[in-house]
C-alpha cells in the first residue's frame, strides 16, 4: 500500500526560505551597518527553517539607554523581518566601560 505524505505548513515554508546563511546574513549586516556593533551574532534557532533566531548585539549606541529601549531599537529596524518570524531571543547590552 502506497502512502501519501503530505508535509505540514511549517515544513512547506521551510522550503520556500532562502538559504539561512544568505538571510542570517542579511539580518547580520542590518545590525552590523545600523548598530557598529562591538559584538554580534545572529543565529537561526529554528532548525534551518529560518522562524525564530536568537541574536546578540553589544553596541556603543546602547550606552546609557535602558535594556527595553536597546531591544526596541532592534525590534524597530527589524520590524518587517520579525513580522515572518515565530519568535526572537534577544540579547542587548552597551560595552563595560574598563578603567
Amino acid at each position: 500500500m502506497y502512502r501519501r505524505i503530505v508535509p505540514s505548513i511549517r515544513a512547506r515554508r521551510c522550503l520556500h526560505t532562502p538559504p539561512m546563511d544568505t538571510y542570517e546574513k542579511k539580518i547580520y549586516d542590518m545590525l552590523q551597518s545600523h548598530f557598529q556593533p562591538k559584538q554580534l551574532s545572529v543565529k537561526d534557532v529554528s532548525g534551518g527553517c529560518g522562524s525564530m533566531f536568537a541574536i546578540e548585539v553589544e553596541s556603543d549606541k546602547f550606552k546609557g539607554i535602558p535594556m527595553i529601549k536597546q531591544h526596541r531599537l532592534v525590534n524597530e529596524l527589524l520590524k518587517d523581518e520579525i513580522s515572518q518570524w515565530h519568535g526572537l531571543q534577544l540579547k542587548t547590552k552597551a560595552p563595560k566601560i574598563v578603567g
